[in-house]
């Protein structure tokens, strides 16, 4: 079965960048950067994917400072985003979105930051036969000024990149900003015709919930705590929801794989499609998402098809790349 499920043409639609460097590439970048590592570097990258029982989302946070350095400069930046995009096509990803929050420092700006990973996706994309799009971020703990010049920049970038930069992310810790202080900065975006990807529902927030659903949004990440009331909204408009298993697991906002609500969304037959949010911080893979819905779900193959098919109809795609992707995931369930 997982042989399958390797096998099987698949769509990522919620992955962050620096979270998906797995451990063996970024043993592999930190070489590349720095030379030969330590004892003391392998002991810390198995600090990395290591949780806790009992581990709560803020713990997930704070591991991002790790990679945050490695790729602080334009060729660590590069790099990196190349390993990704190598890794999910060794996993038979045929089309993902990387959403990264630009950041800058005394040795790039965030212009040069956008600029450096969309060279590296263009690159990539080409060796690795894979289409790859990109969502610039907002981190929501960030100041408004730093979310308005992300904005400015995607609606510039997005003029001489429109197939390329598609959307915005709106993600960071939950527990930090408010939504409404950033809705006209995302009203912006979208009146430049860029989709907007919101995380929602991922802590018990209702009336953050009840903000960001009658904002609205293209799809919905992660709608842990969305209630039945919300998922009628969602299905109305045909917004899925976009479910990380293990990260949802991992972080602590669900129990265990069996409690998903990913349960709840297939009874009530809302949107939905199945991602790694960050496949290099929680030590998985889109395949392997796709067996634990398997074993906690009792998906059938026809079933990881069909949603690897809902994937690519609410991907950000061209039409013609969702047609390419269709025939690819045809042929394959044949």
């Amino acid at each position: 079965m997982k042989q399958f499920l390797r096998e099987i043409p698949k769509v990522e639609l919620h992955a962050h960048l620096n979270g998906s460097l797995n451990i063996e590439s970024i043993k592999q970048l930190a070489e590349e950067l720095y030379g030969e590592q330590t004892k003391e570097f392998a002991a810390l990258c198995k600090r990395f994917i290591k949780f806790e029982e009992g581990a709560k989302m803020n713990d997930c946070f704070e591991k991002f400072g790790f990679v945050h350095e490695l790729t602080a400069t334009k060729r660590g930046l590069q790099r990196a985003t190349e390993l990704v995009i190598r890794d999910f096509a060794a996993d038979n990803v045929i089309y993902v979105e990387l959403r990264t929050t630009p950041k800058s420092n005394e040795k790039m700006s965030r212009r040069d930051y956008l600029q450096t990973v969309i060279d590296a996706i263009k690159s990539a994309s080409k060796q690795y036969k894979i289409m790859v799009k990109l969502l610039p971020s907002i981190n929501r703990g960030e100041p408004l000024a730093v979310a308005e010049e992300t904005v400015a920049l995607a609606v510039e970038f997005a003029q001489t990149e429109p197939d390329l930069i598609v959307g915005i992310d709106f993600s960071g810790n939950p527990n930090l900003g408010k939504f409404s202080d950033f809705t006209a900065v995302l009203s912006l975006a979208r009146n430049n015709g860029l989709q907007l990807a919101v995380h929602c529902g991922e802590v018990d927030n209702p009336r953050e919930i009840q903000e960001m659903l009658k904002f609205g949004m293209s799809r919905c990440g992660h709608g842990t705590y969305l209630t039945e009331a919300d998922y009628a909204q969602l299905k109305e408009k045909n917004i899925p929801i976009e479910c990380c298993l293990t990260s949802n697991v991992k972080s602590g906002t669900v129990a265990n794989f069996n409690d998903h609500h990913f349960r709840q969304l297939m009874a009530a037959d809302v949107p939905r499609v199945i991602c790694t949010d960050d496949c290099g911080v929680f030590d998985t893979t889109l395949s392997d998402e796709f067996h634990w819905a398997m074993e906690s779900f009792g998906l059938s193959r026809s079933q990881c098809v069909d949603l690897t098919v809902e994937a690519m109809k609410h991907s950000f795609a061209t039409p013609q790349e969702k047609r390419i992707m269709q025939l690819l995931i045809t042929e394959r369930a044949k």
